[in-house]
């Protein structure tokens, strides 16, 4: 069961996007049950950008799960180590979060298209998805990549366009590696 929770009353204001307008992120969460007992019941908080109707998350940040194997005593360890966590989570200051996007933004490692091409080839992307990460950026920021948050914008975007959620998410754990990389 995926379940989402996104305040709209608090977003939480990360710098402004290249028209002027807030970049709004939203606390979220999600809690599955598996109904195989050898597998895992768990729950993950983040902020995200947005979340479609197909349960695909865009622009999620820090990520954090709980994930606990069925066994004999699984609910109550769920209940003692969820319910904190979530409640700790919603309560916690956005700074670290919004500190992470700034260092991003300001993170520049690339100039050139050599360069641009040197970071995501050294971080074990495709010469084909190298040139449609540059690409998609160009096309929705009106500029080509820059910053780490700019590279990790752009490769996230190309998850989206991805069929296969495998294929999804192997460009996001790539993305999310470059943005913990500036921490």
């Amino acid at each position: 069961v995926f379940l989402f929770l996104v305040d709209d009353t608090h977003p939480i204001e990360a710098g402004r996007l290249p028209n002027g307008e807030p970049d709004l992120f939203f606390r979220g969460f999600y809690a599955w049950n598996s109904e195989v007992g050898s597998k895992t019941l768990g729950i993950a908080s983040f902020y995200l950008h947005a979340v479609c109707q197909n349960r695909n998350l865009w622009g999620v940040e820090s990520f954090e799960e709980i994930t606990i194997r069925h066994s004999k005593f699984a609910a109550q360890r769920f209940a003692h180590e969820a319910a904190p966590a979530l409640t700790s989570f919603a309560n916690s200051s956005p700074a670290p979060f919004i500190a992470g996007i700034k260092a991003a933004r300001e993170q520049v490692v690339a100039k050139t298209d050599d360069e641009r091409e040197t970071v995501l080839r050294k971080r074990g992307f495709s010469k084909p998805e190298t040139g449609k990460i540059i690409e998609t950026v160009l096309n929705e920021e009106g500029r080509k990549p820059e910053s780490i948050f700019d590279f990790v914008q752009g490769i996230t975007a190309l998850a989206r366009t991805k069929t296969h959620q495998d294929s999804r998410l192997d460009l996001e754990t790539k993305a999310k590696k470059l943005m913990a990389a500036v921490a």
